[in-house]
């Protein structure tokens, strides 16, 4: 009786661990199915880290059990190796300073308050200002960046006249507010800015679009924040229920997020649609920067990046996350280049004044000859 119900549990084991490969399998196939058409992809793509990590547990304990079944998840990582290249870089990068390059800050500063409160903390403002102000960046892309007119208080004037920015662009998040901030996605830049125009969805801003004179070139740069999920308590909750409340609770906790993850994927495909399409009769060199709110193994990234560079899978090294919140094994911020730009280096600042962490680039146009 003993040894059949240990047969039971080795099966069930088994069982589970292919059930987590099989779902790892299914994530590699997200970034080529569009929401619109079947949703669940687009979740199953933000889960890959998870996923991964399970694999990762299943591999040392049939290792450690000396069974040959750890092949199963050893085998079904090695199969999304190029997803893994994108979350993770092992291989120390070979850094190049250079003396003409762009160093390019990107950064959602959630509100210059790291809380979701209306006003600006004014300590945390003052360490992000420091922080920006000692990376001596040529471009700085800021999202949900806010300035508080109706107080007196102008803080991109203030960040302009720090940083030392001649030149700045700007686009609000919605043009009319109840609140006395204003939200905004801004861009400094030391080279000049010729001309900017922006791109809206229902109403939003979510890129902001700068040409910028760059050694005697034009550059197009899109400073963007797509589509959030806007989860609230309700949905963060879901990872801290007790035992005795999870059972009442969560079953409608996890339906609402679930229906934010699938209705603001689709949102961000199609904000991702109308910036492919600027992309498409541009003529100068692209750069994007900002918060996508998906991760590499999603189709909304797939499609953004699409014949551009991935500073950080060229210059990146370790795990890349970006986001600093509850969920925190997630890559969503990203600094994309043309092909025809050289990347010297990249980097994450790992710095806790926002649910985000800025990400850093330095770029260069070869010279012509």
């Amino acid at each position: 009786m003993a040894k059949t119900k240990h047969k039971y549990r080795f099966r069930l084991f088994l069982w589970i661990n292919q059930l987590f490969v099989s779902l790892l399998l299914l994530t590699y196939l997200s970034p080529y199915i569009p929401p619109q058409i079947f949703w669940p992809f687009s979740i199953l793509g933000l889960t890959y880290p998870f996923l991964l990590l399970i694999n990762i547990v299943f591999i040392i304990l049939w290792v450690l059990l000396t069974n040959k079944n750890f092949l199963y998840s050893l085998l079904a990582i090695l199969i999304g190796l190029s997803t893994l290249n994108k979350h993770f870089r092992l291989k120390d990068p070979e850094i190049k300073t250079v003396e003409q390059g762009i160093k390019i800050v990107s950064f959602n500063v959630k509100n210059l308050s790291n809380n979701n409160i209306k006003y600006a903390d004014i300590n945390i403002r003052s360490s992000i200002l420091n922080y920006l102000e000692d990376q001596n960046a040529q471009i700085i892309c800021l999202q949900e960046f806010q300035t508080y007119p109706s107080k007196g208080i102008n803080t991109v004037e203030e960040f302009q006249d720090r940083l030392g920015m001649p030149y700045y662009a700007k686009t609000r998040y919605v043009p009319k507010s109840k609140f006395k901030f204003v939200d905004l996605m801004l861009l400094y830049s030391k080279y000049p800015i010729i001309s900017q125009r922006e791109l809206r969805y229902m109403d939003k801003s979510y890129a902001l679009i700068a040409d910028i004179v760059y050694n005697h070139d034009t550059i197009r740069l899109f400073n963007i924040h797509l589509e959030s999920n806007h989860f609230g308590k309700n949905e963060y909750e879901i990872f801290n229920l007790s035992d005795e409340t999870q059972n009442e609770e969560r079953g409608d906790q996890v339906l609402s997020l679930v229906d934010k993850l699938a209705r603001y994927s689709k949102i961000r495909n199609i904000q991702v649609d109308h910036i492919r399409e600027v992309i498409k009769n541009t003529s100068y060199p692209i750069l994007i920067c900002g918060d996508f709110n998906d991760t590499p193994a999603t189709y909304s990234y797939q499609k953004l990046a699409k014949g551009l560079k991935d500073t950080f899978i060229e210059k990146g090294k370790g795990y890349g996350n970006t986001y600093n919140g509850k969920l925190p094994a997630l890559r969503i911020d990203y600094i994309l280049s043309d092909t025809l730009f050289q990347i010297h280096q990249f980097e994450i600042g790992k710095i806790n004044l926002s649910d985000h962490y800025p990400v850093i680039g330095t770029l260069s146009l070869p010279k012509e000859k």
